[in-house]
């Protein structure tokens, strides 16, 4: 592959895999912020009527439905939470990035072995290999 090409390749899974992780990072923060608009409201306006279920209809003490009422805020804010931080790669995140390494490999090899044809193929080789040349050729005569 040329160098160009190389870079290009390069580029475009630098590109992708950036679209592929702003994805996934906007899917975490949906899921964050969707835990703390319940929490804001569940504790705003379900708090009396999951008092007034538990006292009432349970026969719960007044501390033990507020006790239960919190309890369930917490359980949900939790679940939010622990939905809105896992952060797994996708199979397509993982494949654009081995993709990358890849070409980046490809990419150093390629300019390695450039940087030695330019050294063997350069006037400095040219000049000393024709004085080495010489000085065998004129030996001989």
């Amino acid at each position: 592959m040329k160098i160009g090409e190389l870079g290009k390749t390069i580029i475009e899974g630098e590109l992708t895999l950036r679209k592929l992780m702003a994805i996934r990072l906007g899917r975490q923060a949906a899921f964050l912020v969707v835990a703390a608009v319940f929490a804001f409201f569940a504790a705003i306006s379900g708090h009396g009527l999951l008092w007034a279920l538990c006292y009432q209809t349970f026969g719960f003490s007044a501390l033990g439905s507020a006790a239960a009422v919190f309890g369930l805020d917490v359980l949900i804010v939790l679940m939010g939470l622990v939905m809105g931080r896992r952060s797994y790669m996708t199979p397509e995140e993982i494949k654009v990035r081995f993709a990358r390494e890849h070409a980046m490999n490809e990419l150093r090899q390629n300019l390695a072995l450039s940087a030695v044809a330019a050294t063997m193929a350069g006037p400095l080789t040219r000049h000393t290999g024709r004085a080495i040349w010489n000085l065998f050729r004129g030996r001989g005569k």
